[in-house]
C-alpha cells in the first residue's frame, strides 16, 4: 500500500467504521433541514406547499444543494482531517454559500433574503451539531508499539501501549510502529492479528505527520520529494481560482488600498509601496509588492528578519503587520500568476542562500508559486532564524505534500482568524 494510502486509512478504519454512524447523521441532518425549510416557507408565506412562490423553491433548491455539498466535505474531513471537526463547520458552510449565492445572482435567479437567512442559521446550527457528533463518535484508538513517544491526542485519541508477546487490544483503528519494529520478530504474532482483523500498521513518522500537520524532515529524502510534486490539473484548478479571488479581492479592496497609499504618504517620507525581490516557483527571482510598514531606510544594512518590538517598524505598520493588510497589493502579484493566495511565504534571494545552506531541503518549497498566505503562517507564524525556519519548512512541505481544495479552504478561513487575532505577526 502506498505512504499516502496508509496515512489516511487511519481515519477510514476509526470507530465509526466506515460509512454507517456517518451516513445515519448526515441523512438525518439532511432531513432536517429539508423539514426546516418546508416549515419555515409555509410560515413565511401561510400558503401549502404547492402553493408557495417561486423564490421560496429556488432558495430552497440552492440551500439543499449547498447543505449536501457541506455534509460530503465533512464527511471527508472527518476521515483525513489532523484538525478539530468543529472547526471545520463555518468554513466550509461558508463557502459553499457564498458560492450558492453568486451562482444566483449570476444566473439572475429571484429569491427570498428572509428565507435564505433563516433557513442559512438553521443549516449552521445543524451542521455544527454533525461536526460535533463526528468528532464526538470519532475518536481514534491507536495500539502504540512499545518505545515510541506521541503527542497527546486529546480526546480526539486514545492511545493503548502495546509490549512484546502482549495480546493485540480489540477494538483498535492502527497500530503504530517504526519501520524496525515491523520487521522485529517479537511482533510476528500482534503483526499476524493485525492481518487477520484488516488492521493497519502506520509507520511511526507517518501517524505523526498526520497528527501534527508537519513533515519530518529528518526522514524525507530525495526520493521523497520527487513524490511531491503537485498533480498538473489541480495546479490548473488552483491557478483559475487564484485569478478569480485576486481580480474580485482588488475590485472590493481597492478603496482600502487607496486609503492605506494615503495614510502611509502622510505617516512618514518615501515611497507607500515597498518593492523587493523574492524568490518564487523554480527558484527564480520576481518583483513582489507591499504596503511599506517601515522607514524607508530599514534595509540600508542588508536583508534581515524582522524582530519582536523592532524599531524599523511604523505605528501605522504595526497595524498592517497584526492585520495583515501590508500584503493587500500581493494580490496584482497573483493576479500577474508570480505568486498563489496559497502557499509557501517568498524570501529575499540572500536569505534563500543563507538557510538552503544551513537547511539541505530548504529550497524544495520552490516547488510551487509562493502564496500570500499559507499552512506554515496560520499553524507557526512568523519564523525569524535557522531553528524557527525549519520548523516553518516541514509544515510548507506537508501543505506540498497534501495540495487539495479542502485543505486551502481551511488555510483561507484560518487566515482570517490570524487576522482578527493577529498571530504571529511581527
Amino acid at each position: 500500500m502506498a505512504e499516502s494510502a496508509i496515512r489516511h486509512e487511519v481515519y477510514r478504519q476509526n470507530t465509526l467504521r466506515g460509512a454507517g454512524l456517518r451516513g445515519v447523521l448526515a441523512a438525518s441532518a439532511l432531513i432536517m433541514m429539508i423539514i426546516s425549510m418546508v416549515l419555515s416557507g409555509w410560515a413565511l408565506q401561510g400558503q401549502w406547499l404547492v402553493d408557495l412562490p417561486m423564490t421560496i423553491y429556488v432558495s430552497g433548491l440552492f440551500l439543499t444543494i449547498g447543505f449536501s455539498i457541506s455534509l460530503f466535505a465533512l464527511l471527508r474531513l472527518s476521515r483525513i482531517s489532523v484538525w478539530n471537526m468543529t472547526n471545520q463547520v463555518l468554513p466550509v458552510w461558508f463557502t459553499i454559500s457564498v458560492i450558492s449565492m453568486l451562482m444566483m445572482l449570476g444566473l439572475r435567479l429571484s429569491y427570498s433574503t428572509v428565507f435564505l437567512v433563516i433557513n442559512w442559521t438553521s443549516a449552521f446550527i445543524l451542521l455544527m451539531a454533525f461536526g460535533y457528533m463526528i468528532r464526538r463518535f470519532s475518536v481514534i484508538r491507536a495500539g502504540v508499539l512499545e518505545g515510541i513517544n506521541l503527542p497527546d491526542g486529546g480526546q480526539s485519541r486514545q492511545d493503548y501501549l502495546i509490549r512484546p508477546g502482549e495480546t493485540l487490544p480489540l477494538p483498535l483503528d492502527a497500530v503504530v510502529a517504526t519501520p524496525q519494529q515491523m520487521e522485529d520478530e517479537r511482533f510476528i504474532a500482534l503483526l499476524t492479528d493485525m492481518a487477520i482483523n484488516k488492521i493497519p500498521v502506520i509507520p511511526d513518522h507517518v501517524f505523526m505527520e498526520a497528527i501534527t500537520g508537519r513533515m519530518d524532515l529528518k526522514r524525507t529524502d530525495a526520493s521523497t520529494l520527487m513524490q511531491l510534486v503537485p498533480w498538473r490539473r489541480y495546479a490548473l484548478l488552483k491557478r483559475l481560482g487564484d485569478i478569480a479571488m485576486a481580480s474580485i479581492g482588488i475590485v472590493v479592496l481597492s478603496p482600502v488600498m487607496l486609503l492605506l497609499y494615503g495614510l502611509i504618504r502622510l505617516e512618514s517620507p518615501g515611497n507607500p509601496i515597498f518593492v523587493q525581490k523574492r524568490v518564487g516557483a523554480g527558484g527564480g527571482e520576481f518583483t513582489m509588492y507591499k504596503f511599506r510598514s517601515m522607514v524607508a531606510s530599514a534595509e540600508g544594512d542588508g536583508a534581515k528578519f524582522a524582530s519582536q518590538n523592532d524599531n524599523r517598524i511604523t505605528r501605522l505598520g504595526a497595524i498592517m503587520r497584526k492585520t495583515r493588510l501590508d500584503e493587500l497589493p500581493q494580490l496584482f502579484n497573483v493576479l500577474a500568476g508570480s505568486m498563489s493566495m496559497i502557499g509557501p511565504r517568498p524570501e529575499q534571494k540572500a536569505l534563500v542562500d543563507d538557510l538552503a545552506a544551513a537547511i539541505p531541503l530548504y529550497r524544495f518549497r520552490h516547488v510551487i508559486r509562493p502564496g500570500i498566505t499559507g499552512w506554515a503562517q496560520v499553524m507557526q507564524g512568523y519564523a525569524d532564524d535557522v531553528a524557527s525556519t525549519d520548523v516553518k519548512l516541514s509544515y510548507d512541505l506537508f501543505y506540498i505534500k497534501n495540495l487539495s481544495l479542502m485543505m486551502d479552504f481551511v488555510i483561507f478561513f484560518k487566515t482570517l482568524k490570524t487576522i482578527i487575532t493577529g498571530f504571529g505577526s511581527r
